[in-house]
Formats: structure tokens, C-alpha cells, sequence
């Protein structure tokens, strides 16, 4: 039977005998054995970094013994040089086919060295390690790897499954944020006594592993119950947040806590028994603990357990995707754009729409609109198109053909020869047409008569808005801001009160990899049970109607430009992304305002 934590703690301090507290020691498998192979250990210097320029670090690299090196070989990355006894345990364990032979780089962080003798160097550790950017996968990946393979004549597997990363506190926060960046790259992660607290943002670690649609990791941690306790943290209780949310998420995630501090004692007694559990199954393809059956993940209610990124492929020659537009019908029109600059002359513009119908078969829609400067449907179901024409903005109307039809609405140019520049638009069922202006920092109404209404957006309040999207009860417009310090606006939409009674109301997560960056909010979708989907630098961000994002959904690309629901009952999402077209199966149903009558979902949960 084993004993809770707290009882065999206080048996170890005060029976004779029993292990005091942080006496762990390691076992045989972590000692040179006779009769075993040992691998080589080269030592190496890297000072060729570009992403942290200047620095220069020592690096150590385990060859097994009778290694191939025309092979593609399992590694396993360390931070902060040789730790846990690593060789001696390699050694012993692929001597016994319990670990594949695989290559062990173990890497000191980089130290920018000092002008004088009367100067200090600087110590690079923590601004390497502790920062949750991808600054040090980008290192990894793109510098040091490549570079060794090269130098030293080595073949590193690119599976992921075939990659693990280990570290010891601010170590263990880099190698998970390594994985968690990559995890195309990296699977497998252990991470002793980890710096998941409040130095450079990683206490907001537990929420996103929460938020964030789960990733195909395997991990291991370790801390104990006398860990660092600080200004910036509480090491012990980070750890088990970061297991609770791993454990509530649905990872392969297994944890050994004890009694030790913040120190390797106890991650070096348990790193072999560590090796046996993170590559068991090896070769075959890394299978975890199934995060879409076990998990917890709000998304799972939006999205099929079994759904996947598809490529939609678009035909032709499809240019720079900028915009969506669905019907009620479930077909999809999406806009591209060719950019050219011939010499000093100014860009020449030319513009394409293909559609998508229900099946996801694409096809051209219509030849060059001009400029186009949004989509939308309206409440005759035609396709509204934004474009500049001279010193007006026209919303043209498109018919099933793709051929003008009927009467444009008019624009006229605002603030003296301000033309507008819209970024989206949308229409109410009412055959209200509503469409953003960052350049100005303005939003813009058009009644069904055709008579215009502004909001000049104060600076210091909901600077240059990227897009917009009405509620499902039209009664609210959502407009994702540029410089709305991570939030999406919401101002009344009625006749009434338009544009009245603005707020910062959706409050988006930011992007680890650019903490310091705008969220990046581009398009915005609604479904109809109230839902809001925003486009941002690190996925799609979901939001209730309370303004809380309950989830996010990485895309299978970055910088998504605009989100819609298409296809068969509106229950297909789609994303425009670097000019490729993406779509993924739902469960629930997105919104055509121009098309539907108003819709009142059910008040949120709080």
C-alpha cells in the first residue's frame, strides 16, 4: 500500500533508518556497469546564433556505442549540460533495449561574453529559458540542430515521436515550451522542479493547456513539497496546476512528487524509471492517452471528437486569400488578390472571387471586382461586394452568376477626401449594411435607404477596428480592434441605439509565442448559439457571450486572414490562411444575418 504524501514524509524525517528528506539517491541503472558499452561524449562550442546573437555556449553530444550514423537516430535535448547521470543511465538501458539508441545533446545556455575585465557577462539562462516565445524552438531547430548534424556527420530522426526534451527548472519550463511551440518536432518532454511561475508569463501556463485544443505530448514531471517559493511563484503548487490541467486536458501525463527541494536529487533517482515510461512503445507511433476521448476540452462541444483540418483545394490560380462571405445556402465565396509594383508606380491591384458550393468543390466566380474591400450576403441573398470606384466606395451586388446587378450603395468619401477602407462588412435581415474603416479608426452604418451613419472611435478607447460581425440577435455588432489591447468591442446595433454603449468586451488570450505582440485579431464568425470565433496569431479564439474565451483552436497555418461557416447546414468552419483554403466539421451551426431573422441564443452559463 502506498502511503499519502504527507504521512511518508513524516515517517522518512523522524523513524531511524528511513530516507530523510531530499536524501534521494540514484540506483545502479544510473552507475557505470561492467560489461556495458559506453557511448562517446563530444564536446563541442556553438557561436553562430542569430536569434540570440553574440552568445556562444558549450554543447555535449552522447553517441551510443556502435551508433549508425547513415541512419536516422532517436535524440533526446537537455538543457544545462550533462544532468540526471544521463550517460552512465543511457548507457545501461539501451544496453537492455529498454530505450532506443539514441543521440543525447546536452546544451549549456549562452552567455554573451564580457568587453573588459572590469565588465560582468552576460548571463543569457533566464531570458533564454524562462521566456514562453518560440524564440528557443526557432533556436533549436532552425541553428543548433541543423549545425551539429552537419558538423559531426549525424543523421537526427525528424519524427516527432522519435524526439524527446528534458530540463531541470528554468530548463524544464524551456524544454515544455520547446514541445509545446513544435510539437511537430518534439513529443516527449520531462521536466524536474519547472519554472512554470510568474518570471516571464508562464504562470498563465495552467489556463492555456486548458484553453488550447490538446497537443500530442507525452510528459513527465517532477517537483517536490520544499521547491522554491519566491517572489515570482510557488514552485511546488505551480507543478501540480500544470498536472491538474495536463491531467483535466486528457495528456499522456504522468507525475512524481516527494519531499526533495529545488534541486535534481530526486529527478536523477527516478530519471531512469523517467526514460522507461517516456519512450515505452518505441518504434511504433507515439499513441498518448487519446486527449479527444479522455479530455475535458470545451472545444470537443464545437467541434467532432474526429474532426480534422482539411485543405480545400481552390483552383486555378488563386492569388493572397483576404476574404469570406457563406449564404444561407452553404455556398462560400472567397476573395483573392494579386498584388503588383511595377517599379516606382503605384501597386496594381488585381482582384478574383472563386465560390465553394456544400460538397467543398470550388470553381472561379467572377473576374476582376476592382479592388474588393469586403464580402458579404445580403438579405436578397446576392453577394455584396466593397470595392473603390474613383473617389467613392461602391457595395456592389453580385447576382448567382456572378454578374452586377441592381443598384449599388454609394459611399461617399468621409473627413474632407477620406475615402472609407473597409476591412469587412456585414448585413442585418433588416438590410442594414455595417462595415469597419481601421485606417480611421471608424465604423459605418448604411440604412436600407441608403443614408450613412458614423462612430469616430476615440484613440484612447477602440482604435482601428478589424472587422466586423453582428450577434445572432442583431442587436450587437463585435469588432476585433488592432489596438484594443487584446479585447473585441461590442457596441449596440439597433436603430435606436447604433453604435451606442461600446465596451472592451471580449478579452482575448495572447499569443506565447509574441507575448508581448497584439493578439493579432483579424476575422470574426458568430454560430447560433452565441459563440463569437476570432482569428488570431494563436488560433481561433472562442468566446461566450459573457466575453470569456472558452477555447482556442489552432490552425493548420498561421496568420489567418478570415473565418466563416459554410457548407451543409452552415456546420462546416472554414479559414483563409496564407492563401490556402481550410475547413473542419462542426457541431454546431454559424449565422448568415442577412439572410436569417434575428436569433436569441440562451442566456450564457456563468
Amino acid at each position: 500500500m502506498r502511503l499519502p504524501l504527507f504521512t511518508a514524509v513524516m515517517l522518512a524525517t523522524a523513524m531511524p533508518g528511513l530516507r530523510g528528506a531530499d536524501d534521494y539517491k540514484p540506483g545502479p541503472d544510473s552507475q557505470p556497469q561492467a560489461g556495458v558499452a559506453k557511448g562517446e561524449l563530444i564536446k563541442d562550442v556553438f557561436d553562430n546564433s542569430q536569434v540570440y546573437p553574440g552568445t556562444s555556449r558549450e554543447v555535449t553530444i552522447y553517441i551510443p556505442a556502435g551508433l549508425d550514423r547513415s541512419k536516422p537516430a532517436p535524440i533526446m535535448v537537455f538543457q544545462d549540460g550533462i544532468i540526471y547521470q544521463a550517460p552512465a543511465v543511457f548507457d545501461n538501458l539501451i544496453a537492455r533495449k529498454e530505450i532506443p539508441p539514441l543521440i543525447g545533446i546536452f546544451i549549456k545556455p549562452g552567455v554573451l561574453a564580457a568587453v573588459s575585465d572590469n565588465a560582468l557577462p552576460r548571463f543569457n539562462r533566464s531570458f533564454e529559458y524562462d521566456s514562453v516565445t518560440d524564440d528557443y524552438s526557432r533556436f533549436l531547430l532552425t541553428e543548433l540542430l541543423p549545425a551539429l548534424q552537419v558538423k559531426h556527420g549525424l543523421h537526427f530522426s525528424e519524427d516527432p515521436g522519435a524526439r524527446a526534451i528534458a530540463g531541470s527548472s528554468s530548463g524544464g519550463i524551456c524544454a515544455f515550451m520547446v514541445a509545446w511551440h513544435r510539437p511537430d518536432q518534439f513529443q516527449r518532454v520531462f521536466t524536474n522542479v519547472g519554472t512554470y511561475v510568474g518570471i516571464h508569463g508562464a504562470d498563465k501556463l495552467p489556463v492555456l493547456v486548458r484553453k488550447v485544443e490538446p497537443k500530442p505530448l507525452r510528459l513527465f514531471l517532477q517537483s517536490g513539497v520544499n521547491d522554491n517559493n519566491l517572489y515570482c511563484g510557488d514552485w511546488w503548487m505551480a507543478n501540480q496546476m500544470m498536472e491538474r490541467s495536463f491531467t483535466w486536458a486528457g495528456y499522456d501525463v504522468k507525475h512524481e512528487w516527494g519531499d526533495g527541494g529545488h534541486n535534481q536529487k530526486h529527478a536523477t533517482a527516478i530519471f531512469p524509471d523517467v526514460l522507461r515510461w517516456l519512450w515505452k512503445g518505441y518504434p511504433n507511433e507515439l499513441v498518448t492517452a487519446n486527449p479527444r476521448k479522455d479530455s475535458k476540452w470545451r472545444g470537443y462541444e464545437v467541434f467532432p471528437q474526429d474532426s480534422q483540418w482539411e485543405e480545400v483545394s481552390l483552383p486555378g490560380e488563386f492569388w493572397g486569400g483576404a476574404q469570406l462571405a457563406a449564404n444561407v445556402a452553404g455556398e462560400l465565396f472567397v476573395s483573392g488578390r494579386k498584388v503588383e509594383v511595377p517599379g516606382d508606380a503605384p501597386p496594381h491591384y488585381e482582384e478574383g472571387l472563386w465560390k465553394v458550393d456544400v460538397t467543398g468543390t470550388a470553381a472561379p466566380f467572377a473576374a476582376s471586382c476592382k479592388e474588393i474591400k469586403g464580402l458579404a450576403v445580403d438579405p436578397q441573398g446576392r453577394l455584396r461586394v466593397a470595392a473603390w470606384e474613383h473617389d467613392a466606395l461602391r457595395i456592389l451586388a453580385l447576382d448567382e452568376k456572378g454578374t452586377e446587378t441592381g443598384k449599388a450603395i454609394e459611399v461617399p468619401p468621409v473627413k474632407g477626401n477620406d475615402r472609407p477602407n473597409p476591412q469587412d462588412l456585414c448585413f442585418s435581415h433588416a438590410g442594414w449594411c455595417y462595415f469597419n474603416d481601421a485606417d480611421q479608426s471608424m465604423l459605418f452604418a448604411v440604412s436600407p435607404k441608403g443614408e450613412v451613419e458614423t462612430l469616430q472611435i476615440p484613440a484612447d478607447q477602440f482604435s482601428k477596428p478589424e472587422s466586423v460581425v453582428l450577434s445572432p440577435d442583431q442587436t450587437l455588432i463585435y469588432t476585433p480592434g488592432e489596438s484594443y489591447e487584446g479585447a473585441v468591442a461590442s457596441f449596440q446595433a439597433d436603430e435606436r441605439h447604433l453604435f451606442a454603449n461600446g465596451q472592451r468586451y471580449f478579452r482575448l488570450e495572447r499569443d506565447t509565442r509574441r507575448p508581448m505582440d497584439n493578439v493579432g485579431a483579424t476575422g470574426s464568425t458568430v454560430d447560433a448559439e452565441g459563440r463569437l470565433y476570432v482569428a488570431t496569431a494563436s488560433g481561433i479564439q472562442v468566446c461566450d457571450q459573457a466575453g470569456r474565451v472558452n477555447f482556442i483552436v489552432p490552425t493548420p497555418m498561421d496568420h489567418v486572414s478570415d473565418v466563416a461557416f459554410a457548407g451543409k447546414d452552415l456546420s462546416t468552419f472554414y479559414t483563409l490562411s496564407e492563401g490556402r483554403l481550410f475547413k473542419r466539421q462542426t457541431r454546431v451551426h454559424g449565422v448568415v444575418s442577412g439572410q436569417q431573422a434575428p436569433i436569441k441564443p440562451a442566456a450564457p452559463k456563468l
